[in-house]
């Protein structure tokens, strides 16, 4: 355990403890694991999608991407690793907000359209872009102190300490 205090992980795990990072680490990680405007289906399958027409790459990736956002709902909502995690919940909800609000501005629309299947409105865009704002909040703060990165933060801090016992 004496490696991780010295290679520079205790910046990792270090957090603070403001009062408003365990609900909004709670809501995060709930918003990653069950998507607004779908169901507890997506969470292991393609819901709605024709899976005849996809090659396996475009199906591996998918459930790559599905892979990596439930365990970053499952990280934020146990609070490790939070730093690690924030950069790709960021991106998720940047491209649902670009997702959710194409359906309601024709420029997007027309800028995304190959790209993304446009659904939503506005409103579910406002909510993920404001959540992405969060999201990039919690990787300056850290998960707070009701968090595995707090006590992992305390215990190596303590190892790292020369008076103190392994």
């Amino acid at each position: 355990m004496r490696f991780l205090t010295k290679s520079g992980w205790i910046v990792v795990v270090r957090t603070d403890g403001p009062r408003w990072v365990l609900p909004m680490r709670l809501a995060v990680g709930v918003l990653l694991l069950f998507p607004v405007g779908s169901g507890v289906q997506q969470l292991f399958t393609f819901y709605d999608v024709d899976k005849s027409g996809l090659s396996f790459g475009v199906t591996a990736v998918g459930i790559l991407l599905r892979a990596i956002e439930i365990l970053a709902g499952m990280a934020f909502v146990a609070g490790l690793a939070i730093r690690l995690t924030g950069y790709p919940a960021v991106i998720i909800f940047v491209v649902r907000a670009l997702a959710n609000s194409a359906n309601s501005f024709a420029w997007l629309r027309d800028i995304v359209n190959d790209l993304i299947v446009p659904h939503g409105d506005w409103g579910f865009g406002a909510m993920y872009l404001a959540a992405a704002l969060f999201t990039s909040e919690l990787l300056v703060v850290g998960s707070g102190r009701w968090s595995v990165d707090y006590w992992l933060s305390k215990k190596l801090a303590a190892i790292g300490k020369p008076n103190s016992r392994p």
